[in-house]
């Protein structure tokens, strides 16, 4: 299998219903690609293929059978490939690209099938957790703790019908860990490049109807540079009450307090200034600082009123609070100049190759922005059988407040906005689930923006005989502008409109070898319009200026192709490939999306005992435009390993290395990255 071809794909697996060697093997993490992903069993006469459900469509759907294009990642994966950091597990997803500037927890820039975090939702829990200020979720998936992840979703394409604004390229649904059967207790410990520190510990069961789960990690960890730091204290607790299959009542709590220090970035703005050649690093700054405080707080009560009628209502909220602060420390340092005639002030000129002095930017004034968002999402749902299948349809409501603040060094900004939206989505199983069919609806009214319609339809169909699913679909989306684009009192305009999304997706599933060997192969197609720009100009006073209006368009599309392979009960094999090619157009000129690599591949090998277990992976990723598009990155390749093996009963070693051959990666120009990266650990379960 070629590297070229291949990357890799989570799929979560029932184990309780494997033998225990097939079991072990889906944990490592491997042949985890596409719906049709399941255990071989080379003692059984027949196959076994494990009910996945998911469950971020509202609806549940077997995963072999969805319409669409879905990953689900479960905690026994990222335990047993021990992820320290939560980008690492999605980078190793298809259509899911980062830019990482530096060491952990520092700045993260997700991108979907070739959008920025602005066009996909991060749920967690329930709860939507994208910021009204600025749109996207910030470094928060740098920052997620992975040791406080129960499951993760991801839905590829348009997901406006059921989650409204924001969906366009789709929706990562994060679950926090949840209760489990008698009483759990574990303590945990790493240690690792970087000077990394990481103390955890778990308290999980159930005590008659209620249930309990409290998680709390501490991690510190020095920077790439002199002065760099990260910090970051994340308690998680959920509790739950069950009566029955009638009611279930669930609360959960999420807390991240996170703080890093950051290098000073100088760079050019080459494309801007023809005559300035390209430049760009870094210099150890003592005293620039990002602190972020986060809550996500969720009840979610379900009832089941009938055999066939069941409902749930969500309460959700999320606050985040985020302050930076850059104190002028005076001079940082000297670098060579890379040309004749270099310059950062415009006063003093150095030759190629003489030291340049390097001051502080910062002036001491901080500079604060805090989101908020209040949720309630209610959901009817009625279950019917018919002669030939099933039919379920949700009818949704859901109110949305959001409300943002920023002050400090770069002015002052307060703006809330509330939307509420109703819903309807039907999904019919027919001849025994073959065909699959949804179609979901939502109309929203935005104090904003006004009123906003959005749809989806798709299908699926499943050939038993020859282990072949075909599916498409196809859904309306929108991006809602930001208070920022809206509201800000230098640059905002309200009468700014939402961006408009329409996405195609199809694809195929196919198993061979009795299922031992299958693949997913889908393709998709995104067009954006009136996507929201902004207009700069000199003002008669000299002064800088300018607006935001909807102007420009855009466009993503591209192949995802997952394969997994079961060589027997204790070796596999893995991988996938994505092909991205994302542009935008203004003023009748194409400009390929900056950041985004056309090509993205996976391939992992995993070994699995009952006792150990260890494998690889091999990530490649093309060259890429830097944020201002006039110079592009070298590709590159990185080896990753990691091992786990329990000693007994209650003690398990673990460690994983990142970038095992010491590449030199380039996530972004200017920005220097770790190199080779280890940890390691040690498990104790009580």
């Amino acid at each position: 299998m070629s590297l070229s071809f291949i990357r890799v794909h989570f799929q979560s697996l029932k184990l309780g219903t494997l033998p225990r060697h097939s079991a072990g093997l889906c944990l490592a993490g491997l042949c985890l690609a596409s719906p049709l992903a399941v255990a071989f069993d080379t003692d059984s006469a027949t196959d076994t293929l494990p009910e996945v459900m998911v469950t971020s469509t509202k609806i549940d759907v077997p995963a072999q059978y969805s319409t669409q294009s879905v990953t689900i990642i479960t905690e026994e994966q990222i335990r047993e490939r021990n992820f320290s950091d939560t980008t690492e597990i999605l980078r190793q997803l298809g259509g899911v690209q980062f830019k990482k500037a530096g060491g952990p927890g520092q700045f993260n820039y997700p991108k979907a099938r070739g959008l920025p975090s602005a066009y996909f939702l991060v749920v967690v829990d329930g709860v939507k957790i994208n910021e009204g200020l600025s749109s996207g979720v910030g470094n928060f998936i740098g920052q997620i703790n992975p040791k406080l992840i129960e499951r993760i979703e991801i839905l590829r394409g348009a997901e406006a019908d059921l989650y409204g604004a924001d969906s366009v390229a789709g929706v990562i649904v994060i679950t926090t860990k949840g209760p489990l059967p008698g009483m759990q207790p574990e303590l945990g410990a790493e240690y690792g490049s970087l000077n990394w520190k990481q103390g955890y510990g778990s308290l999980r069961g159930t005590q008659g109807d209620f249930g309990y789960s409290l998680n709390l990690a501490y991690i510190d960890s020095d920077g790439v540079h002199d002065h760099e730091f990260y910090r970051n204290f994340s308690p998680q607790l959920k509790v739950n009450y069950k009566q029955g299959n009638w009611l279930s009542v669930e609360g959960s709590v999420l807390y991240m307090d996170t703080n890093f220090n950051y290098a000073e970035l100088r760079e050019s703005y080459a494309k801007d200034s023809p005559a300035t050649p390209w430049w760009a690093f870094q210099l150890p700054d003592p005293n620039q600082y990002n602190q972020t405080q986060q809550t996500i707080g969720a009840l979610t009560v379900k009832n089941q009123l009938t055999d066939n009628l069941r409902q749930k209502a969500l309460l959700g909220w999320t606050r985040k609070k985020n302050s930076n602060r850059d104190a002028d420390d005076g001079l940082l340092g000297y670098v060579p100049a890379p040309t004749d005639d270099f310059t950062l002030d415009y006063t003093n000129f150095y030759r190629r190759g003489e030291p340049v002095p390097v001051y502080d930017t910062g002036n001491g004034i901080p500079y604060y922005n805090q989101n908020e968002n209040l949720q309630f999402d209610y959901n009817l749902l009625f279950d019917s059988k018919l002669s030939v299948g099933k039919n379920t349809i949700l009818f949704g409501y859901e109110y949305y407040g959001q409300q943002g603040k920023k002050w400090g060094l770069y002015g002052d900004l307060d703006a809330d906005n509330h939307t509420n939206s109703f819903y309807v989505n039907d999904v019919l199983t027919l001849f025994d689930d073959a065909l699959v069919l949804r179609a979901g609806l939502r109309y929203g009214q935005d104090d904003a923006y006004g009123n906003h319609t959005t749809g989806k339809i798709g299908a699926s169909y499943t050939f038993r005989d020859v282990d072949t699913t075909l599916y498409a679909n196809y859904g309306t989306s929108f991006k809602a502008p930001s208070f920022f684009q809206l509201f800000d009192p230098k640059y905002g305009n309200p009468d700014v409109q939402p961006e408009e999304g329409r996405t195609v997706e199809a694809g195929l599933r196919q198993a061979f070898l009795g299922k031992r060997l299958n693949f997913e192969l889908t393709y998709w197609h995104t067009q954006l319009d009136d996507i929201i720009t902004f207009i700069g100009q000199v003002n008669p006073d000299g002064t800088y200026g300018g607006t935001y209006i909807n102007r420009d368009k855009g466009q993503s599309q591209g192949v995802e192709l997952v394969g997994n392979y079961w060589i027997d009960e204790h070796w596999s094999l893995n991988g996938n490939y994505t092909y991205t090619d994302s542009w935008s157009e203004k003023n009748g000129k194409q400009f390929r999306t900056v950041q985004v690599a056309y090509n993205t591949a996976n391939l992992g090998l995993t070994y699995q005992q009952d006792r150990y277990s260890l494998g690889g992976n091999v990530y490649y990723v093309g060259p890429r435009l830097r944020w201002n598009g006039d110079k592009e990155t070298d590709s590159y390749t990185s080896v990753s390993v990691f091992g786990r093996a329990n000693l007994n009963k209650e003690f398990t070693v673990y460690a994983r290395i990142e970038n095992l051959f010491d590449q030199d990666i380039v996530e972004e120009i200017g920005y220097e990255q770790p190199g080779l990266y280890a940890i390691a650990g040690l498990e104790w379960k009580l």
